[in-house]
């Protein structure tokens, strides 16, 4: 039996070029007093306010932000890789404006849907939201059952952004490693934060808003650029060693926010949530699942053995259990987490298959 087939949609940034981007903006502001007109017309008509809270919560999500414009049919044409005519209004009329795009190339046999165009602090830029088939969509007890491979992955706050092992269905080990660059990271963070600091100081108060503007989204494209980075290096790894799902351990909500408190903004673990989030996209659209596991005793328990640890260093992590086994407590987690993957689903399909003879 083939493979069930699935579908995901990412969103590609390419760099717009026109000869007035200050139609651009005329007509993104045409496009919100359309809004808050039709809204304030939804506020008039109380009747309209229990029809779907869904729609009343998406109306006033809308009227509190400044809205991108996006491109339906009949609203754009000539949209291929270089370029796009936009329909925009100039203030005063409707017009075709033809516009230049520049980034990477769309992925070939995609489906591209409907642009919006935004209009970032420097740049005019195209989001176009593009659908790509996934050749394999089954679920994890269905690519545990047939016996695939599973990588638990555990994020640190040292030079390793996140560490990771795989496991065959048997629960041995086939390959380790650790996804580096924080060290590198920070230190980059740390330089651009000097400037900040030293801007601060020779300005005074005058300090804040625009000035240090350049500086702040220096900070946010290093984030987003290391994200990518290391996300993309777990994928790949990952489809090296032929793994088809990657577990994560679940904390509780509040001791996350507290460990990622502790750690700093521009620690290494600050970035864990992004590169989770870039992450789940890129290895779904390879055909991996990502999914989490319940971290309880994860940090107490050998994955060697089972038994409990008894000595763990807080600076360097290192591990003793009452057994003897030693070793790195990230790895430790790690491991913990694809056995407790492949037990949680190996254990529901036993389930299911005693419940099926007993049927029959």
């Amino acid at each position: 039996m083939g493979k069930k087939q699935g579908y995901i949609i990412t969103t590609k940034c390419l760099r717009l070029r026109c000869r007035h981007p200050e139609w651009l903006s005329e007509t993104q502001d045409f496009y919100n007093q359309i809004q808050k007109f039709y809204y304030d017309l939804f506020l008039e008509h109380s009747e309209l306010r229990g029809e779907n809270s869904q729609v009343c919560l998406r109306e006033i999500e809308r009227l509190s932000i400044h809205s991108a414009v996006t491109y339906y049919k009949g609203m754009y044409r000539d949209f291929e890789s270089g370029e796009i005519t936009l329909r925009i209004w100039n203030g005063s009329e409707w017009r075709w404006m033809r516009c230049r795009l520049y980034g990477k190339a769309f992925p070939e046999g995609a489906q591209l849907m409907s642009p919006s165009v935004i209009l970032d602090w420097k740049y005019e830029m195209l989001h176009v939201p593009v659908k790509e088939i996934v050749q394999d969509s089954s679920t994890a007890k269905e690519r545990i059952a047939e016996g695939r491979n599973v990588c638990g992955i555990h994020f640190t706050n040292g030079d390793a952004f996140a560490v990771a092992s795989v496991m065959n269905c048997g629960g041995k080990e086939l390959a380790v490693r650790y996804f580096k660059g924080g060290k590198e990271y920070t230190h980059r963070c740390g330089k651009v934060l000097e400037k900040i600091e030293k801007s601060r100081k020779s300005r005074g108060e005058n300090a804040g808003g625009r000035v240090n503007q350049k500086y702040w989204m220096h900070l946010k494209y290093l984030g987003e650029q290391y994200a990518h980075q290391v996300s993309l290096n777990i994928v790949t790894f990952c489809k090296e060693q032929d793994v088809s799902v990657i577990a994560f351990p679940k904390y509780d909500e509040e001791y996350r926010r507290h460990v990622l408190k502790g750690a700093g903004n521009f620690g290494t673990l600050h970035l864990s949530t992004r590169i989770r989030e870039y992450l789940t996209y890129k290895a779904w659209k390879e055909g991996i699942l990502v999914l989490d596991v319940n971290a309880k005793e994860m940090h107490r328990i050998c994955a060697i053995c089972g038994s409990e640890i008894t000595q763990q260093d807080k600076e360097s992590k290192r591990f003793v259990c009452e057994k003897g086994h030693q070793g790195d407590g990230y790895l430790n987690v790690a491991r913990n987490a694809a056995k407790r993957c492949l037990e949680q689903f190996q254990k529901k399909a036993g389930k299911e298959k005693n419940v099926s003879a007993k049927k029959s």
